[in-house]
């Protein structure tokens, strides 16, 4: 696919806005589309202004790696832009909802090309002696963070890749179970039940833990 072998650069779209007068907010995203389409570049330029924030915070939520973040932030806006005849529009709030659909499904399937090498240093392997994870106790704040991250890490490591993006935009990101439905593109009662299965799952594999 044409995509595949472009990147749109993130720095241009942004050298584009500023050789601009400011953006216009009353100017609504449905119209930054169409006029996107129509070819003027500027308006996709200030569709990535305006949503790039929210898109990188989804996708660090998901990846701790900044350049993971640089890089689904790039692909996602790179998609979104070959994708937007497929952009339906009309409620407030749906291109923001179309992109973060966009960032979770790339960053579903990146998530699933590490897996391998997630099941490789999260493994039982490591659990010999009783099963439990041994974090190592510091006064130093920083190497404690350190420990509740890698152990964070592990936990959502261990989960499905798309419960894990779940778990990730509920709790993390704190959206709405509705909202993060729609983004998943699945029903809520289908999304209820992955937060289910997958709490159940943690207190029994890491319950221990947290005693």
């Amino acid at each position: 696919m044409l995509e595949e072998a472009f990147y749109i650069d993130l720095d241009d779209i942004s050298k584009t806005l500023r050789s601009y007068s400011d953006p216009d907010p009353a100017v609504g995203d449905d119209q930054l589309v169409a006029r996107t389409l129509a070819g003027d570049e500027a308006a996709f330029a200030e569709i990535f202004e305006s949503h790039k924030r929210q898109v990188a915070r989804t996708i660090g939520r998901i990846f701790n790696d900044p350049s993971d973040v640089e890089e689904y932030l790039q692909q996602t806006f790179t998609k979104a832009y070959f994708s937007l005849k497929s952009y339906k529009g009309g409620n407030e709030g749906s291109l923001a909802a179309w992109l973060l659909r966009i960032a979770v499904n790339l960053c579903y399937d990146g998530l699933r090309k590490k897996k391998r090498r997630a099941e490789a240093l999260f493994s039982d392997s490591e659990t010999e002696e009783g099963g439990q994870i041994e974090i190592a106790s510091s006064d130093q704040p920083v190497e404690k963070k350190l420990a509740t991250a890698q152990l964070a890490e592990r936990v959502l490591s261990s989960l499905d890749e798309r419960d894990r993006i779940a778990m990730t935009l509920v709790y993390s990101e704190q959206r709405p179970l509705e909202e993060v439905a729609e983004i998943m593109g699945i029903s809520t009662s289908n999304l209820k039940s992955r937060l289910f299965r997958s709490r159940n799952f943690i207190k029994g594999r890491f319950g221990h833990l947290f005693r």
